[in-house]
């Protein structure tokens, strides 16, 4: 099956997301963006208290989407992913992109705590947002430079 044509409960692999639409992979990055912010602003002092940052991150990103999953029944519609709505449909993915996710923003704010515990300047900062920019809105400027596949 072409990856235009997968509905979400369909995704079977991390290259689907090249085919969601632009607002979808700008609200994850804008959602990571401010997750690094956020984690670059909580004192880095207390290395135990970075697992309690991630399950609290998590916990907030999570619980929505267990809340929404309460409403799936058969009636459930599933768009195609590029027909995929950021905020109607971000609680009907396969369960496997949750726990890629999670791993995904466990992953920034844990290089985010690191970071502003060694060196904690501004232009530390700008340059790893930059970089979380770059990295998570990826499939939407690689879909710009045509390297998508199908």
């Amino acid at each position: 099956m072409r990856a235009v044509e997968k509905r979400l409960n369909e995704m079977d692999r991390l290259g689907d997301m090249l085919h969601f639409p632009a607002a979808v992979n700008a609200g994850a990055t804008m959602n990571v963006l401010i997750t690094v912010l956020a984690t670059w602003f909580v004192e880095p002092r207390y290395p135990l208290l970075a697992a309690a940052w991630v399950a609290l991150v998590l916990l907030l990103n999570l619980l929505p989407v267990v809340l929404l999953r309460l409403q799936i029944g058969p009636a459930t519609v599933y768009p195609t992913l590029p027909d995929m709505d950021f905020v109607r449909d971000q609680h009907k993915f396969s369960d496997w992109v949750y726990v890629a996710a999670s791993a995904n923003m466990a992953f920034w704010v844990l290089l985010t705590w690191t970071l502003s515990a060694v060196h904690r300047t501004g232009f530390a900062l700008a340059a790893l947002e930059a970089m979380a920019f770059l990295v998570t809105f990826s499939p939407v400027l690689l879909r710009r430079s045509g390297s998508t596949r199908n």
